[in-house]
């Protein structure tokens, strides 16, 4: 296979290969695509002057241009070659943005206009094809034909590679590299280039409804009953959802019938994002989720159904997610439900939020982080959950009792019971945790139970967020912890010793805060084992 893949790419770089390549018809665009995703001008204003910040990583390069500049970060370098940031200088709007976009394309042809395997990889190639098109209007506003002319050329020979190379066997090849989350965000970039492009250029329209079909046969595999993606993680729902939009207004501009299950996917995939969002508008942190902005997350989410503040759902059961709101105080937690491609390594992790504070939860996002990093932040260890022996759960290993959740009311109380047998396998044990919050906010409760024959070392990990000020008492029987200038009492009871320790929190961009978390460390001592612990308002 390896040696298959370095002959093909010796082959692609081929002067013939180049010649069946550029042997088009090319003809003039008839259709120009909306791109939903929002650009920023003040963005768009820093790229004319020289200021690149792609990839969460700014470089000040006025002298050179953008092709010209020397770095080897693979996210950085992936950026700015998908032409992502054409809607920054969009937005920025005005002949000097234009003359700037113009004139990288124009230098990045004289680089990279022959196939390449870095610059043409498919994801990459597929990014800067819909930002092409989509952009169309802005960057030939000023009618320039010889700018056309060599556009065009080399888009019609960029898009033939892409119809080319996009097969069964790639798609298989992506999820075997790079796993649910990232392949399938890579294979819907993917099926938005050639949909959009097949919708631009009348010669292309014909290849519409293929690929429409493997769009289908792509959600239909990657989506649930409640509308959310397989992987889990509330971004990657955003980041497609984004995407679909974007697929479904171009195909209403274009006035074709927009097909039923690209709508229904739609409108429950925007329904079940809204259970995620937190009070400050953000995104809840599950499987190395981003938070996201509230200006994004409510751009899309208007885009998708029209209702980016409605009220989104307490629970997702079938995708194994409970939610808990009570006056003040909002709780989401993992139940670890049975999944048929992915299973969180975190059972019953929570995340609360105070007000529009977030109080405890993971270690944070996983965006751009190489493999070490994102196999430790997903890792069970990294959450706010109990881990026995340091070790993960396993996987579901096919039993209809692998993990169980109930959610009921009782005394004025919102209460949640859930178990798992991830560690059955490997310690004969059984997990369960019952969370309890009070409808008045100011008392959360949660039981740790543990079923094992052996003894057992295991740590109830609470991850807390870098804003929140901790310091335990000096019997170390109880913590004070405050968030924005309310206190809270840490207690708990049990035969465990209370730790506070340091941890991390990754944000969206990619810095690492220094934070602390408490750590309840014990001995299953007994065949069952119980610790109960919680919060009080004071």
């Amino acid at each position: 296979m390896i040696i298959f893949r370095v002959v093909k790419n010796i082959f692609f770089k081929t002067k013939l290969y180049d010649y069946y390549l550029s042997k088009n018809s090319i003809e003039e665009i008839s259709f120009t695509p909306k791109d939903i995703w929002p650009g920023d001008p003040i963005l768009g204003d820093q790229l004319v002057q020289g200021y690149y910040n792609l990839a969460n990583k700014k470089i000040y390069s006025p002298e050179e241009t953008l092709w010209q500049i020397s770095n080897t970060n693979t996210f950085w370098q992936n950026e700015a070659h998908s032409f992502s940031w054409l809607r920054h200088l969009k937005a920025r709007s005005g002949s000097l943005a234009r003359k700037h976009a113009r004139l990288l394309i124009l230098d990045w042809l004289k680089l990279y206009e022959n196939y390449n395997n870095k610059t043409w990889e498919l994801e990459i190639l597929s990014r800067r094809v819909s930002a092409w098109v989509t952009n169309f209007d802005f960057l030939l506003a000023e009618k320039d034909k010889k700018f056309s002319d060599i556009l065009l050329r080399n888009l019609f020979k960029q898009i033939k590679f892409l119809r080319n190379q996009t097969n069964k066997s790639y798609f298989f090849f992506l999820e075997k590299k790079y796993g649910l989350e990232e392949s399938s965000i890579k294979k819907i970039k993917i099926l938005r280039a050639l949909i959009l492009s097949s919708m631009c250029f009348e010669s292309q329209l014909v290849r519409f409804a293929n690929y429409i079909k493997i769009l289908e046969s792509e959600l239909k595999t990657n989506f649930n009953i409640d509308g959310l993606h397989e992987s889990k993680s509330p971004s990657t729902q955003l980041e497609i959802l984004g995407d679909l939009v974007t697929i479904r207004e171009a195909i209403v501009s274009k006035q074709l019938k927009v097909p039923d299950f690209l709508e229904t996917i739609i409108k429950k995939g925007a329904h079940s994002l809204k259970f995620f969002r937190t009070p400050a508008g953000t995104l809840a942190i599950f499987n190395g989720s981003k938070q996201e902005t509230k200006f994004l997350i409510d751009k899309i989410i208007n885009q998708a159904d029209g209702q980016p503040r409605g009220r989104g759902p307490i629970s997702l059961s079938k995708s194994g997610f409970e939610k808990i709101v009570c006056n003040g105080i909002i709780l989401f937690v993992d139940t670890h439900y049975n999944s048929n491609k992915n299973y969180s390594n975190a059972p019953h992790a929570i995340e609360i939020n105070l007000g529009k504070n977030r109080f405890l939860g993971s270690c944070g996002s996983i965006y751009k982080q190489n493999k070490n990093w994102r196999k430790s932040l997903l890792s069970a260890a990294a959450h706010s959950t109990l881990i026995l022996e340091n070790t993960n759960p396993n996987k579901n290993n096919g039993s209809d009792t692998f993990a169980f959740s109930k959610r009921y009311q009782k005394d004025g109380s919102e209460i949640v019971f859930l178990r798992h047998e991830g560690y059955k396998n490997k310690f004969t044990a059984t997990c369960s945790r019952t969370i309890e919050v009070n409808r008045t906010g100011k008392n959360v409760a949660i039981l740790e139970e543990i079923q094992a024959f052996k003894l057992l070392k295991f740590d109830i990990r609470i991850h807390l967020n870098p804003k929140v000020k901790v310091s335990l008492s000096l019997d170390k029987n109880k913590a004070l912890l405050i968030l924005d200038g309310q206190g809270w009492d840490f207690s708990f009871q049990g035969n465990v010793k209370l730790l506070l320790e340091p941890s991390i929190f990754v944000e969206d961009n990619g810095k690492v805060k220094q934070t602390n978390q408490l750590i309840l460390h014990g001995e299953t001592l007994e065949e069952r084992t119980e610790v109960l612990w919680g919060f009080t308002k004071n």
